[in-house]
């Protein structure tokens, strides 16, 4: 049971601290180079509060994408290469599902910020944060190219490295002679 919590601790960190600094290092990059800086989709006169704080949207995704491949990794060590594609894809999807209706609170916290705060701002920021989180981050997500594009890349490298990083060994105290 310790060996289980050990290497579960190893890879959530491993995954979120290895995601983290390449998500923002790539997006830093990218804001170099992008035109206006745009590295994040966005709808017309929608406000930009994912441009103006990038970082705390990007640790969101981060934060998801380390719990989902963590899960993932011993199904992905025993995998084909197809099959670790089709993982990644399956790790990207779900990874994007979990971290859009927290974006979208985010989002409602940085507007409220922008504004006030009406009295049922808490209620405000969770319903109306899930909803719109759900309906429209992932599309900001889909919309984000080439940070999206790259971001896949790196999750399956990342992931593959992750799980043959941290599978676990024989024990070499267990071989029979």
């Amino acid at each position: 049971m310790k060996a289980n919590y050990s290497k579960t601790v190893k890879s959530l960190f491993f995954f979120w601290s290895t995601s983290a600094l390449l998500a923002i290092g790539v997006y830093y990059i990218l804001w170099l180079i992008m035109p206006s800086h745009r590295v994040f989709g966005a709808f017309f006169h929608m406000n930009l509060y994912h441009y103006r704080y990038p970082v705390p949207y990007i640790l969101i995704v981060c934060f998801f994408y380390g719990i989902v491949a963590t899960l993932f990794t011993d199904r992905f060590v025993r995998q084909t290469q197809l099959r670790q594609i089709i993982t990644t894809l399956i790790i990207v999807i779900l990874t994007v599902l979990i971290s859009s209706p927290f974006g979208g609170m985010l989002w409602h916290y940085h507007d409220m910020q922008a504004g006030f705060f009406p009295g049922d701002w808490k209620r405000k920021m969770v319903k109306n944060g899930i909803r719109d989180g759900l309906s429209i981050g992932w599309f900001i997500i889909a919309i984000s190219i080439p940070y999206n594009i790259i971001g896949i890349l790196i999750c399956y490298y990342l992931t593959r490295k992750g799980a043959f990083l941290l599978r676990e060994k024989p024990n070499k105290s267990n071989k029979t002679v």
